[in-house]
Protein backbone atom coordinates (compact mmCIF):
# COMPACT_ATOMS: atom_id res chain seq x y z
CA UNK A 1 0.00 0.00 0.00
CA UNK A 2 1.24 3.74 -1.01
CA UNK A 3 1.95 6.06 2.12
CA UNK A 4 -0.59 8.59 0.20
CA UNK A 5 -2.38 8.31 -2.97
CA UNK A 6 -4.33 11.85 -3.28
CA UNK A 7 -3.38 12.94 0.10
CA UNK A 8 -5.45 11.00 2.63
CA UNK A 9 -4.25 7.65 4.12
CA UNK A 10 -6.72 5.04 5.40
CA UNK A 11 -3.94 3.75 7.32
CA UNK A 12 -1.56 6.86 8.51
CA UNK A 13 2.05 5.13 7.63
CA UNK A 14 3.75 8.68 8.38
CA UNK A 15 1.75 8.62 12.36
CA UNK A 16 3.37 4.59 12.43
CA UNK A 17 6.66 5.89 11.41
CA UNK A 18 7.22 8.59 13.94
CA UNK A 19 6.41 6.04 16.44
CA UNK A 20 8.60 3.52 14.98
CA UNK A 21 11.45 6.01 15.06
CA UNK A 22 10.85 7.70 18.82
CA UNK A 23 10.64 3.97 20.28
CA UNK A 24 13.70 3.29 18.27
CA UNK A 25 15.50 6.96 19.75
CA UNK A 26 14.44 6.18 23.13
CA UNK A 27 14.88 2.91 23.66
CA UNK A 28 17.75 1.91 21.43
CA UNK A 29 16.16 -0.85 19.55
CA UNK A 30 16.27 -1.53 15.87
CA UNK A 31 13.92 -0.45 13.61
CA UNK A 32 13.00 -4.38 12.74
CA UNK A 33 11.48 -4.06 16.94
CA UNK A 34 10.25 -1.48 17.01
CA UNK A 35 7.92 -1.89 13.94
CA UNK A 36 7.18 -5.58 15.57
CA UNK A 37 5.07 -3.91 17.90
CA UNK A 38 4.04 -0.62 16.23
CA UNK A 39 2.75 -2.38 12.78
CA UNK A 40 2.63 -6.22 13.90
CA UNK A 41 -1.25 -6.08 12.98
CA UNK A 42 -1.05 -4.88 9.23
CA UNK A 43 -0.11 -7.00 6.53
CA UNK A 44 2.98 -7.07 4.89
CA UNK A 45 2.59 -4.46 2.26
CA UNK A 46 2.19 -1.83 5.31
CA UNK A 47 4.87 -2.95 7.33
CA UNK A 48 7.08 -2.90 4.12
CA UNK A 49 6.05 1.08 4.00
CA UNK A 50 6.46 2.27 7.41
CA UNK A 51 9.77 0.43 7.62
CA UNK A 52 10.81 2.13 4.35
CA UNK A 53 9.85 5.35 5.43
CA UNK A 54 11.84 5.04 8.90
CA UNK A 55 14.52 3.30 7.31
CA UNK A 56 15.07 6.48 5.54
CA UNK A 57 14.04 8.80 7.42
CA UNK A 58 16.99 7.72 9.62
CA UNK A 59 19.40 7.38 6.76
CA UNK A 60 19.29 10.93 6.43
CA UNK A 61 18.61 12.13 10.33
CA UNK A 62 21.40 14.57 10.33
CA UNK A 63 20.29 16.76 7.53
CA UNK A 64 16.77 16.40 8.20
CA UNK A 65 17.65 17.92 11.58
CA UNK A 66 20.00 20.61 10.05
CA UNK A 67 16.20 21.60 8.50
CA UNK A 68 14.46 21.83 11.47
CA UNK A 69 16.68 22.96 13.89
CA UNK A 70 17.55 25.67 12.28
CA UNK A 71 13.67 26.18 11.51
CA UNK A 72 13.01 25.56 15.21
CA UNK A 73 15.73 26.52 17.66
CA UNK A 74 13.99 24.39 20.26
CA UNK A 75 13.47 21.20 18.16
CA UNK A 76 15.14 19.42 20.73
CA UNK A 77 13.16 19.94 23.53
CA UNK A 78 9.54 19.19 21.87
CA UNK A 79 7.70 15.94 22.62
CA UNK A 80 8.99 13.00 21.20
CA UNK A 81 6.88 11.51 18.97
CA UNK A 82 6.27 15.48 17.80
CA UNK A 83 10.01 15.80 16.54
CA UNK A 84 10.02 11.74 14.60
CA UNK A 85 6.67 13.17 13.15
CA UNK A 86 8.54 16.35 11.72
CA UNK A 87 11.18 14.28 10.73
CA UNK A 88 8.97 12.04 8.75
CA UNK A 89 7.23 15.06 7.13
CA UNK A 90 11.13 16.66 6.10
CA UNK A 91 11.91 13.39 4.78
CA UNK A 92 8.64 12.96 2.27
CA UNK A 93 9.14 16.45 1.08
CA UNK A 94 13.19 17.02 0.55
CA UNK A 95 13.71 13.47 -0.34
CA UNK A 96 10.46 11.81 -1.51
CA UNK A 97 9.60 14.09 -3.80
CA UNK A 98 5.85 14.40 -1.76
CA UNK A 99 4.82 17.84 -2.49
CA UNK A 100 5.72 20.16 0.20
CA UNK A 101 2.25 21.16 1.13
CA UNK A 102 0.77 17.51 1.30
CA UNK A 103 3.56 16.63 3.93
CA UNK A 104 2.73 19.68 6.13
CA UNK A 105 -1.26 19.27 5.80
CA UNK A 106 -0.38 15.47 6.50
CA UNK A 107 1.51 15.82 9.51
CA UNK A 108 -0.42 18.22 11.00
CA UNK A 109 -3.85 16.25 10.02
CA UNK A 110 -1.89 13.37 12.05
CA UNK A 111 -0.70 15.55 15.15
CA UNK A 112 -4.05 17.22 15.75
CA UNK A 113 -5.57 13.98 16.49
CA UNK A 114 -3.22 13.56 19.47
CA UNK A 115 -2.56 16.65 20.82
CA UNK A 116 -4.01 19.60 18.75
CA UNK A 117 -1.79 22.08 20.66
CA UNK A 118 1.16 21.47 18.56
CA UNK A 119 -0.47 21.81 15.22
CA UNK A 120 0.33 25.35 14.34
CA UNK A 121 3.95 24.90 15.52
CA UNK A 122 4.16 21.86 13.38
CA UNK A 123 2.63 24.29 10.38
CA UNK A 124 5.06 26.84 10.63
CA UNK A 125 8.13 24.84 11.33
CA UNK A 126 7.33 22.92 8.06
CA UNK A 127 6.61 25.85 6.42
CA UNK A 128 9.75 27.49 7.42
CA UNK A 129 11.80 24.38 6.16
CA UNK A 130 9.82 24.24 2.83
CA UNK A 131 11.65 27.27 1.50
CA UNK A 132 15.50 25.91 2.84
CA UNK A 133 18.40 24.21 1.14
CA UNK A 134 22.10 23.16 2.16
CA UNK A 135 24.69 24.10 0.19
CA UNK A 136 26.93 21.73 -1.73
CA UNK A 137 30.41 22.46 -1.50
CA UNK A 138 33.81 20.01 -0.62
CA UNK A 139 33.97 20.73 2.99
CA UNK A 140 33.31 18.22 5.76
CA UNK A 141 30.54 19.59 6.93
CA UNK A 142 28.82 19.96 3.71
CA UNK A 143 29.86 16.34 2.78
CA UNK A 144 28.53 15.09 5.60
CA UNK A 145 24.88 16.78 5.06
CA UNK A 146 24.80 15.68 1.44
CA UNK A 147 25.90 11.76 2.12
CA UNK A 148 24.59 11.84 5.25
CA UNK A 149 27.00 10.88 7.64
CA UNK A 150 28.35 12.16 10.81
CA UNK A 151 30.92 14.96 10.17
CA UNK A 152 34.05 11.82 12.20
CA UNK A 153 33.17 9.58 9.87
CA UNK A 154 33.90 11.58 6.68
CA UNK A 155 37.04 13.22 7.67
CA UNK A 156 37.81 9.25 9.24
CA UNK A 157 36.87 7.21 6.18
CA UNK A 158 38.92 10.18 4.00
CA UNK A 159 41.80 9.28 6.01
CA UNK A 160 41.45 5.59 5.98
CA UNK A 161 40.39 5.11 2.31
CA UNK A 162 40.99 8.50 0.41
CA UNK A 163 38.20 10.90 -0.92
CA UNK A 164 37.06 9.29 -4.03
CA UNK A 165 36.36 6.05 -2.03
CA UNK A 166 35.23 7.20 1.12
CA UNK A 167 32.30 8.81 -0.98
CA UNK A 168 31.91 5.59 -2.55
CA UNK A 169 31.54 4.21 0.60
CA UNK A 170 28.85 6.40 1.76
CA UNK A 171 26.91 6.69 -1.52
CA UNK A 172 26.78 2.71 -0.98
CA UNK A 173 25.75 3.17 2.55
CA UNK A 174 22.29 4.93 1.63
CA UNK A 175 21.35 1.68 -0.70
CA UNK A 176 20.56 -1.76 1.11
CA UNK A 177 22.52 -4.39 -0.34
CA UNK A 178 20.74 -7.18 -1.70
CA UNK A 179 19.40 -9.75 0.19
CA UNK A 180 21.49 -12.99 0.41
CA UNK A 181 19.57 -16.08 0.65
CA UNK A 182 22.09 -19.34 2.84
CA UNK A 183 20.32 -22.48 2.63
CA UNK A 184 20.23 -24.68 5.67
CA UNK A 185 21.57 -28.14 4.35
CA UNK A 186 20.30 -29.40 7.56
CA UNK A 187 17.24 -29.12 7.02
CA UNK A 188 17.18 -29.11 3.07
CA UNK A 189 18.89 -29.28 -0.41
CA UNK A 190 20.57 -26.94 -2.00
CA UNK A 191 18.37 -27.81 -5.37
CA UNK A 192 15.21 -27.80 -3.69
CA UNK A 193 15.39 -24.79 -1.88
CA UNK A 194 16.35 -23.30 -5.60
CA UNK A 195 13.65 -24.44 -6.98
CA UNK A 196 11.21 -23.58 -4.28
CA UNK A 197 12.07 -19.95 -4.44
CA UNK A 198 12.22 -19.80 -8.51
CA UNK A 199 9.14 -21.50 -8.06
CA UNK A 200 7.89 -18.26 -5.58
CA UNK A 201 9.30 -15.93 -8.31
CA UNK A 202 12.37 -15.29 -6.14
CA UNK A 203 15.34 -15.01 -8.93
CA UNK A 204 18.63 -16.06 -7.76
CA UNK A 205 22.60 -15.56 -8.81
CA UNK A 206 25.33 -18.47 -7.40
CA UNK A 207 27.67 -16.70 -5.63
CA UNK A 208 31.37 -18.13 -4.65
CA UNK A 209 30.08 -19.62 -1.68
CA UNK A 210 28.06 -22.90 -3.06
CA UNK A 211 24.78 -22.53 -0.10
CA UNK A 212 24.85 -18.99 -0.04
CA UNK A 213 22.70 -16.79 -3.26
CA UNK A 214 21.71 -13.38 -3.90
CA UNK A 215 18.93 -12.27 -4.46
CA UNK A 216 18.02 -10.11 -7.56
CA UNK A 217 14.31 -9.57 -7.47
CA UNK A 218 11.32 -10.99 -5.81
CA UNK A 219 7.49 -10.96 -6.00
CA UNK A 220 7.35 -11.77 -2.21
CA UNK A 221 10.61 -11.09 0.00
CA UNK A 222 11.84 -14.63 0.59
CA UNK A 223 11.85 -13.84 4.54
CA UNK A 224 7.84 -14.05 4.21
CA UNK A 225 7.47 -17.45 2.43
CA UNK A 226 7.06 -21.04 4.21
CA UNK A 227 10.13 -22.57 3.65
CA UNK A 228 11.95 -19.44 5.68
CA UNK A 229 9.83 -20.02 8.85
CA UNK A 230 10.72 -24.13 8.54
CA UNK A 231 14.37 -23.19 8.89
CA UNK A 232 14.80 -24.37 5.13
CA UNK A 233 16.83 -21.20 4.31
CA UNK A 234 17.82 -17.66 6.47
CA UNK A 235 18.27 -14.66 5.05
CA UNK A 236 22.13 -13.75 5.84
CA UNK A 237 24.39 -10.88 4.79
CA UNK A 238 27.37 -12.73 2.37
CA UNK A 239 30.56 -11.40 4.27
CA UNK A 240 28.69 -12.77 7.50
CA UNK A 241 28.42 -16.32 5.34
CA UNK A 242 32.22 -15.85 4.43
CA UNK A 243 33.40 -16.12 8.50
CA UNK A 244 32.22 -19.35 8.86
CA UNK A 245 33.87 -20.60 6.02
CA UNK A 246 36.93 -19.10 6.69
CA UNK A 247 36.84 -21.12 9.89
CA UNK A 248 36.30 -24.28 7.94
CA UNK A 249 35.41 -26.34 10.96
CA UNK A 250 35.41 -30.25 10.59
CA UNK A 251 32.99 -32.62 11.48
CA UNK A 252 35.44 -33.81 14.51
CA UNK A 253 36.36 -30.76 15.59
CA UNK A 254 35.38 -28.92 19.17
CA UNK A 255 34.77 -25.43 18.09
CA UNK A 256 34.28 -22.36 20.58
CA UNK A 257 31.89 -19.29 19.62
CA UNK A 258 32.57 -16.87 22.56
CA UNK A 259 30.09 -13.99 21.24
CA UNK A 260 27.12 -16.66 19.52
CA UNK A 261 24.12 -14.89 19.71
CA UNK A 262 21.80 -14.49 17.87
CA UNK A 263 23.14 -17.38 16.52
CA UNK A 264 23.85 -17.11 12.50
CA UNK A 265 26.89 -18.09 12.04
CA UNK A 266 26.52 -20.71 15.09
CA UNK A 267 24.49 -22.42 12.81
CA UNK A 268 26.37 -21.93 9.75
CA UNK A 269 28.91 -23.65 11.52
CA UNK A 270 26.89 -26.47 12.59
CA UNK A 271 25.70 -27.07 9.00
CA UNK A 272 29.72 -27.20 7.91
CA UNK A 273 30.05 -29.74 10.35
CA UNK A 274 26.93 -31.73 9.63
CA UNK A 275 25.37 -31.68 13.04
CA UNK A 276 28.57 -33.57 13.95
CA UNK A 277 31.54 -32.48 16.51
CA UNK A 278 31.22 -30.19 19.07
CA UNK A 279 30.37 -26.31 19.31
CA UNK A 280 29.98 -24.59 22.52
CA UNK A 281 28.24 -21.35 21.74
CA UNK A 282 28.92 -18.78 24.47
CA UNK A 283 27.04 -15.28 25.15
CA UNK A 284 26.57 -12.93 28.45
CA UNK A 285 23.15 -11.87 27.67
CA UNK A 286 20.27 -14.60 29.03
CA UNK A 287 17.88 -12.72 26.66
CA UNK A 288 19.96 -12.79 23.78
CA UNK A 289 20.18 -17.46 24.88
CA UNK A 290 17.58 -17.71 24.72
CA UNK A 291 16.14 -16.20 21.22
CA UNK A 292 19.28 -18.30 19.96
CA UNK A 293 18.20 -21.25 21.56
CA UNK A 294 14.94 -20.98 19.89
CA UNK A 295 16.78 -20.38 16.21
CA UNK A 296 19.00 -23.19 16.75
CA UNK A 297 16.13 -25.34 17.17
CA UNK A 298 14.39 -23.94 14.72
CA UNK A 299 17.44 -24.71 12.18
CA UNK A 300 17.78 -28.17 12.94
CA UNK A 301 20.88 -27.25 15.12
CA UNK A 302 21.42 -30.57 17.28
CA UNK A 303 25.53 -30.74 18.18
CA UNK A 304 25.53 -27.03 20.35
CA UNK A 305 26.32 -26.60 23.42
CA UNK A 306 24.97 -23.57 24.53
CA UNK A 307 26.61 -21.61 27.54
CA UNK A 308 26.03 -18.46 29.52
CA UNK A 309 29.67 -16.84 29.88
CA UNK A 310 32.04 -13.95 29.39
CA UNK A 311 34.03 -14.20 26.40
CA UNK A 312 36.78 -12.34 27.94
CA UNK A 313 37.42 -14.68 30.40
CA UNK A 314 35.54 -18.33 29.12
CA UNK A 315 37.85 -20.95 30.00
CA UNK A 316 37.72 -23.33 27.23
CA UNK A 317 40.22 -25.66 25.59
CA UNK A 318 39.17 -26.20 21.39
CA UNK A 319 40.17 -26.89 17.70
CA UNK A 320 38.80 -24.01 16.93
CA UNK A 321 37.33 -20.43 18.05
CA UNK A 322 35.56 -17.75 16.55
CA UNK A 323 35.78 -14.38 18.14
CA UNK A 324 32.97 -12.52 16.38
CA UNK A 325 33.46 -9.58 18.60
CA UNK A 326 30.81 -6.81 19.29
CA UNK A 327 31.98 -3.95 17.40
CA UNK A 328 31.05 -0.16 16.38
CA UNK A 329 28.86 -2.10 13.41
CA UNK A 330 30.48 0.91 10.99
CA UNK A 331 30.69 -1.47 8.14
CA UNK A 332 26.32 -2.05 8.44
CA UNK A 333 25.45 1.48 7.81
CA UNK A 334 23.22 0.82 5.16
CA UNK A 335 21.07 -1.85 6.63
CA UNK A 336 21.35 0.20 10.44
CA UNK A 337 21.18 3.79 9.96
CA UNK A 338 20.45 4.22 13.55
CA UNK A 339 23.81 3.57 14.45
CA UNK A 340 25.31 5.84 12.79
CA UNK A 341 24.10 8.59 14.88
CA UNK A 342 24.72 6.81 18.28
CA UNK A 343 28.72 6.53 17.88
CA UNK A 344 30.31 7.40 21.12
CA UNK A 345 34.20 7.49 20.84
CA UNK A 346 34.45 6.62 24.99
CA UNK A 347 31.90 3.53 24.43
CA UNK A 348 34.37 2.60 21.53
CA UNK A 349 37.46 2.55 23.39
CA UNK A 350 35.87 0.17 25.40
CA UNK A 351 34.67 -2.22 22.93
CA UNK A 352 38.40 -1.87 21.42
CA UNK A 353 39.40 -3.32 25.09
CA UNK A 354 36.95 -6.04 25.41
CA UNK A 355 37.39 -6.90 21.96
CA UNK A 356 41.12 -7.55 22.81
CA UNK A 357 40.40 -9.69 25.62
CA UNK A 358 37.84 -11.73 23.88
CA UNK A 359 40.60 -12.49 21.09
CA UNK A 360 43.39 -13.13 23.58
CA UNK A 361 41.75 -15.48 25.46
CA UNK A 362 40.43 -17.07 21.84
CA UNK A 363 44.39 -17.31 21.26
CA UNK A 364 45.56 -19.00 24.55
CA UNK A 365 42.59 -21.64 24.08
CA UNK A 366 42.25 -22.95 20.29
CA UNK A 367 44.94 -23.90 17.95
CA UNK A 368 43.11 -21.65 15.07
CA UNK A 369 40.90 -19.00 15.96
CA UNK A 370 38.64 -16.49 13.12
CA UNK A 371 38.49 -13.23 14.26
CA UNK A 372 35.52 -10.82 12.70
CA UNK A 373 33.93 -7.85 12.55
CA UNK A 374 31.35 -5.78 10.88
CA UNK A 375 33.12 -2.83 10.99
CA UNK A 376 35.70 -0.78 8.57
CA UNK A 377 37.52 1.03 11.70
CA UNK A 378 41.49 0.14 11.76
CA UNK A 379 41.80 0.27 15.16
CA UNK A 380 38.83 -2.46 15.39
CA UNK A 381 40.23 -4.53 13.21
CA UNK A 382 44.02 -4.33 11.89
CA UNK A 383 44.97 -2.50 15.02
CA UNK A 384 43.84 -5.35 17.39
CA UNK A 385 44.95 -8.27 15.34
CA UNK A 386 48.70 -6.64 15.27
CA UNK A 387 48.40 -6.60 19.11
CA UNK A 388 47.91 -9.94 19.74
CA UNK A 389 51.45 -10.60 18.33
CA UNK A 390 50.06 -14.40 16.86
CA UNK A 391 50.59 -15.80 13.44
CA UNK A 392 47.98 -14.35 10.49
CA UNK A 393 47.03 -17.02 8.14
CA UNK A 394 46.38 -15.91 5.19
CA UNK A 395 42.73 -16.68 3.73
CA UNK A 396 41.69 -16.93 -0.15
CA UNK A 397 39.06 -14.59 -0.80
CA UNK A 398 37.34 -12.62 -3.61
CA UNK A 399 36.95 -9.69 -1.20
CA UNK A 400 39.53 -7.14 -0.68
CA UNK A 401 42.64 -6.99 1.44
CA UNK A 402 42.81 -5.39 4.46
CA UNK A 403 44.65 -1.70 5.29
CA UNK A 404 48.66 -1.85 5.49
CA UNK A 405 48.86 2.01 7.17
CA UNK A 406 46.68 4.16 9.36
CA UNK A 407 47.74 7.18 11.39
CA UNK A 408 51.33 5.73 11.41
CA UNK A 409 50.88 2.36 12.61
CA UNK A 410 51.66 0.03 10.16
CA UNK A 411 49.99 -3.91 9.80
CA UNK A 412 52.58 -6.31 7.75
CA UNK A 413 49.76 -9.09 7.58
CA UNK A 414 47.54 -7.03 5.56
CA UNK A 415 47.76 -9.34 2.30
CA UNK A 416 46.83 -11.99 4.75
CA UNK A 417 43.28 -10.74 5.63
CA UNK A 418 40.11 -10.02 4.03
CA UNK A 419 37.86 -6.58 3.98
CA UNK A 420 34.36 -6.28 2.38
CA UNK A 421 33.06 -3.35 1.25
CA UNK A 422 29.52 -2.35 0.49
CA UNK A 423 30.79 0.15 -2.66
CA UNK A 424 32.81 -2.72 -4.00
CA UNK A 425 30.82 -5.79 -3.00
CA UNK A 426 26.99 -5.72 -2.48
CA UNK A 427 26.84 -6.56 0.82
CA UNK A 428 28.25 -5.53 4.86
CA UNK A 429 31.54 -4.07 5.72
CA UNK A 430 33.20 -7.16 7.55
CA UNK A 431 36.80 -7.73 8.74
CA UNK A 432 38.10 -10.99 8.69
CA UNK A 433 41.44 -12.80 10.03
CA UNK A 434 42.34 -16.16 10.81
CA UNK A 435 45.36 -16.42 13.47
CA UNK A 436 47.11 -19.34 14.59
CA UNK A 437 46.72 -20.53 18.57
CA UNK A 438 49.55 -20.27 21.00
Amino acid sequence: MSARSDGRDVIPTQEIAAKVLSLVEKEGISVKTAIARFAGKYDYKIRGSVHAYSIETLKRLNAIDYFLKNSAPKFDSLNLFVKNLLRVAVYEMKYKNVHPALATDSAVRIVKKRDSKFASLVNAILRKVEDMEIESNDSVESVALTLFHPEWFVSYTYELLGENEAKKLMEANLIAPPPYIRVNELKSSVESVVRYLEENEVVLSPTFIDEVFRVEGYEKHPASLEWHSKGKYVIQDLASCFVSCALNPSPDDTVVDLAAAPGMKTSHIAMLMGNEGKIIAVDNSPERIRRMRSKLRQLGVRNVEIRLGDGCNFNFVADKALVDAPCSSTGSYATQPNVKWTFDWRKFRATLSVQRKMLRNAVRSAHEVVYATCSIMFEENEANVGSIGAEVVRLDTPFSRGIREFRGKKFDSWDKVVRSFPHLHNCSGFFIAKLKGE
